[in-house]
């Protein structure tokens, strides 16, 4: 079989393909060469291609379309005519023509088309519809399916995405989910009435409406129908009251179960039920821990509810391909869901949004551009072009993604450039003209084989031809991760060299320090002008109220201190930390040297909880955190990493948990005197700017 799409999704379905006898992944395609070759190496796939007629010509009998909804009906029609099977991620498709349409061409051409609406298969749902269908819950009277789950694209982007282009498609992403659980239990509604509200205007023109609430009814049967993306706490689950009992199914963690009179009499009834309800959610719990357990000792996918939900609906679709197919895989049923997602669309009114292209577009640039960023859609980034360009400056900026970058620099004179900053020959062609580069790339990734061949390497690459190019500085922006922070006696300032342990730090510290000494290295055997810049905890609007330079946030509303939470923390604005590297443009004598970019050492992490938990008026339940406790988790993590031999382990470092409290005071005097640098200074600033705004733009 062959996967078409090399997103997010892939993960979950290889995961569960390299695990299942008489299956071979032998091919993957992406326009993305990079990430098809990448699914490749992960997964042993031997094919890569960039081209589905490519793809096609290997020998294949089954492809999962993993594309964005909008291309799943030209790729699955494709892919039918040719005569393999297709196991079609949801949505199947927006149009509910196309999608009988490859019903048909899949009955002619003797093949099986499945669309995978994977949440139908967990244990926990298949107790639910069993319990229904059986009489256990009794003739249902009314059904309640929930999918208030956050949405971090609307905050943060991108902005472009697929999901956030017309309002309607939010409902073609998150409602199949719905619509699959309410057909499969009560089937097609016979009417419907469909309310949207709490819109948002995003970056691009965008207008999305983040409630929506379907009601309708079956018969004698209410239904309702929740969507929410607005930040909060999640419930993802189904609610169902029948005549005997009601029921209910969190599909967010697989837990089921029922309530139901206990047969002990008024007096006691009430605490029997409880008792009984507590019971089932215990032995569930406890039942998912253990496979929970022994799935990741095992490497199975089916470690977490979506993953298996994911794992049970492919075993189903290959057990169907020489039988029949599960109805809840059949195309016939996708196209049911698609109908009904047409039908509640077409209820909605959506207001018209401003003229897209007439606003969210970048203005040529009113000079040449002499100056190159790399990493400029960043948080950092994008405030650092602004900051450029209004100085009148020439700019040249690089992306992943055009429609992004336009919305990311609206109304702003900067030169676009498309491409990936791995590709040497592509770095030659940006760096043209270019006399000053800012290089605020960063990498991602599960191991640091990711990080060296992703960051260190390219970082070195593109100093190499910058150097050849002749550029006259090279600006490259660190962190003070790579510091070692922890003891509370000391002061770090400019001049502090880094951990001279990174070998057992994580790897963004590790990495950003391996860029920052062969850099500087390079500036002592090849002249590279190289500037470096250390930002302390950047905040600002833009970045997440829940930062991880304050602790580690399970949720948005519960954190775990580094620490006791009580030292002063280095903090600095985003508008700051651009300002600083726009004035060392100015500076012609600091070659080799490094700036530390924080403010005053003002507040503490519960005082940052404290405000955003007053900003936003829900109490953010926060924990001061011994280290070792850190420590003694990450172990016994490692520890099973290790006994199952997973590509991912390492060893736990007490010295890099212990760092991230910061209890080391931090000195930007140096930055201060040799760039005039003024950060903001005070507290009030820090707070309003800082931490208020960035709660504001996240609950906007």
């Amino acid at each position: 079989m062959g996967l078409l799409g090399a997103g997010y999704i892939l993960k979950a379905h290889a995961k569960v393909l390299s695990i299942m006898p008489n299956v071979e992944i032998v091919a993957v395609c992406d326009l993305s060469r990079t990430r098809a070759q990448e699914a490749a190496t992960d997964f042993g796939i031997p094919g890569v291609f960039t081209s589905l007629d490519d793809m096609l010509k290997a020998d294949l009998d089954v492809v999962h379309v993993l594309l964005p909804p909008n291309l799943h009906y030209e790729a699955t029609r494709i892919i039918l005519e040719s005569g393999r099977n297709v196991f079609l991620e949801k949505p199947m498709g927006l149009k509910s023509a196309e999608c009988r349409i490859l019903v048909e061409l899949a009955t002619a051409k003797y093949v099986k088309l499945g669309v995978d609406h994977n949440f139908l298969f967990l244990p926990s749902y298949e107790k639910l519809r069993q319990q229904t269908t059986d009489g256990t819950i009794g003739k249902l009277d009314q059904v309640t399916i929930n999918w208030l789950f956050p949405l971090p694209l609307i905050q943060f982007g991108p902005f472009n995405n697929w999901i956030l282009r017309e309002p309607q498609n939010l409902f073609f992403e998150l409602g199949p989910h719905l619509v699959a659980f309410m057909i499969d239990l009560v089937g097609p509604l016979d009417r419907v009435q469909t309310d949207i509200f709490a819109p948002i205007d995003l970056p691009g023109g965008s207008r999305v409406y983040r409630r929506w609430h379907v009601h309708g009814v079956k018969g004698s049967i209410a239904v309702d129908l929740n969507l929410s993306v607005n930040p909060g706490f999640t419930d993802r689950s189904i609610t169902v009251r029948g005549h005997a009992a009601t029921a209910k199914c969190d599909f967010d963690r697989d837990l089921y179960y029922r309530d139901e009179p206990s047969g002990h009499g008024m007096l006691f009834d009430n605490f029997f039920t409880a008792r009984k309800m507590a019971k089932q959610i215990e032995s569930n719990g406890i039942s998912n821990l253990f496979k929970s357990m022994i799935s990741t000792l095992k490497k199975s996918p089916g470690s977490n509810p979506f993953g298996l939900s994911i794992e049970n609906s492919v075993k189903t679709f290959y057990k169907g391909l020489d039988l029949d197919l599960d109805p809840r895989l059949d195309g016939k049923f996708g196209v049911d869901v698609i109908t009904f997602c047409e039908q509640v669309t077409r209820q909605c009114v959506f207001e018209p949004t401003v003229n897209k292209t007439d606003i969210w577009q970048v203005l040529p640039p009113t000079r040449q551009p002499t100056i190159l960023v790399i990493g400029g859609t960043g948080f950092i980034g994008r405030y650092l072009v602004r900051a450029l360009t209004k100085r009148g400056l020439g700019v040249r900026a690089i992306t992943r993604g055009m429609s992004s970058a336009q919305i990311a620099f609206a109304g702003l004179p900067v030169e676009l450039i498309q491409g990936d900053i791995g590709d040497p020959y592509f770095i030659d062609i940006a760096l043209e003209g270019i006399q000053v580069v800012y290089d605020l790339a960063k990498a991602v990734g599960n191991k640091w084989d990711d990080y060296y061949q992703h960051d260190v390497l390219v970082t070195q690459n593109i100093a190499e031809r910058a150097l050849a190019k002749g550029v006259r500085r090279f600006f490259y922006t660190g962190t003070i991760d790579s510091y070692y922070s922890a003891n509370s006696t000391d002061i770090i300032t400019s001049d502090t060299a880094l951990d001279a342990k990174s070998d057992s730090r994580n790897n963004y510290a590790r990495s950003k320090s391996a860029c920052e000494a062969l850099l500087m290295e390079m500036h002592r055997e090849k002249g590279l002008p190289v500037v470096i810049f250390r930002p302390g905890i950047v905040i600002g609007a833009g970045s997440p109220p829940a930062h991880w330079g304050i602790g580690m946030f399970q949720s948005d509303t519960r954190v775990q201190f580094w620490g006791d939470g009580m030292n002063k923390l280095p903090l600095v604005l985003v508008e700051d930390v651009a300002d600083a590297m726009v004035l060392a443009l100015d500076r012609n004598d600091i070659d080799g040297e490094t700036f530390l970019l924080t403010d005053e050492p003002l507040i503490s992490g519960r005082e940052y909880v404290d405000i955003i938990s007053r900003e936003s008026g829900t109490k953010v339940r926060a924990e001061p955190t011994p280290i070792w406790k850190f420590y003694v988790g990450d172990i016994i993590k490692e520890a099973a990493k290790h006994a199952i031999r997973h590509p991912n382990r390492k060893v736990p470092s007490y010295r890099d948990w212990d760092s991230r409290s910061h209890r080391a005071r931090y000195d930007s005097t140096k930055t201060r005197q040799v760039l005039g640098w003024n950060p903001a200074g005070t507290r009030e600033a820090l707070i309003e700017r800082g931490i208020i705004a960035a709660v504001r733009e996240f609950l906007r």
